[in-house]
């Protein structure tokens, strides 16, 4: 008879009962999904680790990202780029974002390490360095449409400042059609600034895992509180 009770009131209260389940349902599909990212995360981390180890190759347009490769051209240290609000131990700063120019008629952007910021937001660091022909050696990455405070470039004399880092929306500011990847030098390598660690992921498989237990939670919690409101008017 309780069970009776207990699906009698269910049924009275149909406006409660149907949003408890839909957000019961909702936290249940949202955990799972964050299981599944937290799966394609360890493989691409996986995947990372294995292009790290190899050794580098020369630059092709199958290289894919976070391989190793290396390249031959030059620098154009007069039309460099600024990627802002970027924070290395706790100090705010620049990456720098220099175009590199090779195989005659190919350009991709060369991160050459962090920059710390002037004393004022006008307070630009000077870049210029003169560059003969050279190899370089990194790993590529393709950034994400990261837009940090608008798409905009920031100035309009060199350097520039940026709030994105995609190489799309960069290269709006030269005649020229770059990579879709940036080029992140090796440590130690010629006109590297602060070297910053090559992080595949921000948000790693282990803190998928703890959104996946907070969404599981969440719904167990609602769960009960809607027995116990149902309950009540038992």
């Amino acid at each position: 008879m309780k069970d009776l009770s207990t699906i009698d009131l269910i049924k009275h209260n149909k406006a409660l009962t149907a949003f408890s389940f839909v957000f019961i349902v909702v936290f249940i599909l949202l955990g799972f999904w964050q299981l599944e990212r937290a799966e394609i995360k360890a493989s691409l981390i996986e995947e990372f680790d294995l292009e790290q180890a190899k050794a580098p190759k020369p630059m092709s347009s199958s290289s894919s990202q976070w391989s190793r490769v290396y390249l031959e051209g030059y620098y154009d240290s007069s039309q460099q780029v600024l990627i802002d609000n970027q924070i290395n131990n706790g100090k705010v700063g620049y990456k720098i974002y220099t175009p590199f120019y090779y195989d005659q008629d190919q350009a991709i952007f060369v991160d050459r390490g962090w920059i710390s910021q002037g004393k004022t937001r006008n307070d630009l660091p000077d870049l210029n360095f003169n560059s003969t022909k050279l190899r370089i050696t990194g790993s590529l990455i393709k950034p994400e449409k990261e837009v940090l405070a608008g798409d905009e470039l920031l100035t309009e004399k060199w350097p520039l400042v940026s709030q994105t880092k995609s190489p799309s929306i960069i290269q709006e500011a030269y005649d020229k059609q770059f990579s879709n990847k940036v080029l992140i030098l090796e440590p130690g390598s010629l006109y590297m600034n602060e070297y910053v660690a090559l992080i595949p992921f921000v948000i790693t498989p282990t803190k998928h895992y703890g959104y996946a237990l907070q969404w599981f939670t969440m719904s167990l919690v609602l769960a009960g509180m809607f027995m116990y409101a149902i309950k009540r008017e038992s």
